[in-house]
């Protein structure tokens, strides 16, 4: 499978279904979350050239086939200083902005039909940076990206993957002082992937989102998969490593300063060319994931700045991992935030 190297010495692996053979179409570059690589999104490649897309999933630093991080930064992750973390996730998203536009010189994507960012999960943590990255950016890799990428994408993104405080009284797994440490891992893969019932979520009151309450009648989906699937999508290492560090409340200063910039600050909104930024969640996912989208609402609110529009879609009945049960239903739900 390739790969790309930037300058730097950094190396990501990544699928890629290739360039669709007739006509114009939209290159979708996936980055993963906590756990679940690029093997999460391969049962969207089928669908890819019959919905004119072509769909390129990335391997963050660590994982399969990608650079891994230095013992120096590892140790940032670990017990950096915030002012420390925040200049490493700087270069996260710097080095992801670098291979967006090795792949649009390398590759040859569609100048027609343009780039579509998305970060599912916790990739959201890593897709800001990259937004964010843009006014730091060589000036002719700037205006390949702002010329091409035309949707940014938060793709069911947990509140800390934004480094959002969480409401009291809701937790995740990785926080309730009932699982063990050790049995922590194994509960919050059951907890992400099952169906919950939650209370009415048109009122957007954080009272009527369940940590706990999921439905019975649906199997969550990680007790669905085969041995060999959840070898091919999986990687636990790096979540020792790195992930579940950036992902908890320790890291959300840096993390949230990521996302002010990336989201919120109307230069870099500018600078990426009227390109539309949404947010896409189920309404059977976890708290954390319906809860981004509540905060994200009343940010723009109270902004009340017309450069910063985020567009909001509900997949209905959805859990975390719809681009496995359902694959096809979640390239059309996609399709309907870049159709140009």
């Amino acid at each position: 499978m390739p790969s790309l190297a930037l300058q730097n010495g950094v190396v990501f692996f990544y699928t890629d279904t290739g360039a669709v053979t007739t006509g114009d179409y939209t290159t979708v570059v996936i980055i993963h979350g906590h756990t679940f690589h690029s093997g999460t999104f391969q049962r969207l490649n089928p669908f890819a050239e019959s919905n004119s897309l072509r769909i390129i999933s990335v391997n963050r630093r660590e994982y399969p086939g990608s650079s891994p991080y230095s013992s120096e930064d590892l140790t940032i992750f670990a017990e950096g200083t915030d002012a420390e973390r925040l200049t490493l996730l700087e270069q996260q998203g710097h080095d992801l902005a670098m291979f967006v536009d090795g792949l649009i010189m390398l590759q040859s994507t569609s100048n027609t039909g343009g780039i579509a960012l998305v970060g599912w999960s916790m990739g959201t943590t890593f897709l800001l940076p990259l937004i964010a990255s843009v006014d730091t950016l060589p000036i002719a890799t700037r205006e390949r990206l702002s010329a091409q990428v035309h949707s940014v994408i938060l793709l069911q993104s947990p509140s800390l993957a934004l480094g959002l405080t969480s409401p009291p009284g809701l937790l995740i797994p990785h926080t309730d002082p009932d699982i063990a440490p050790e049995s922590r891992g194994p509960a919050f893969a059951k907890w992400v992937s099952s169906y919950f019932l939650h209370g009415d979520l048109s009122t957007h009151n954080v009272n009527q989102l369940t940590y706990s309450n999921i439905d019975s009648q649906r199997v969550p989906t990680i007790e669905t998969l085969r041995p060999e699937e959840l070898f091919g999508m999986t990687d636990f290492a790096p979540g020792d490593k790195y992930d579940s560090i950036v992902g908890l409340s320790p890291f959300a200063g840096p993390v949230f300063k990521q996302t002010t910039k990336a989201l919120f600050d109307p230069t870099v909104r500018k600078l990426w060319n009227g390109a539309r930024f949404w947010n896409v969640y189920g309404n059977a996912e976890p708290w954390n994931i319906i809860y981004t989208a509540w905060f994200l609402e009343e940010q723009l609110r109270a902004a009340n700045c017309p450069e910063l529009v985020i567009n909001f879609k509900v997949m209905d009945g959805s859990n975390h991992f719809l681009v496995w049960e359902d694959p096809e239903r979640a390239i059309n739900e996609l399709k309907e935030c870049f159709a140009v």
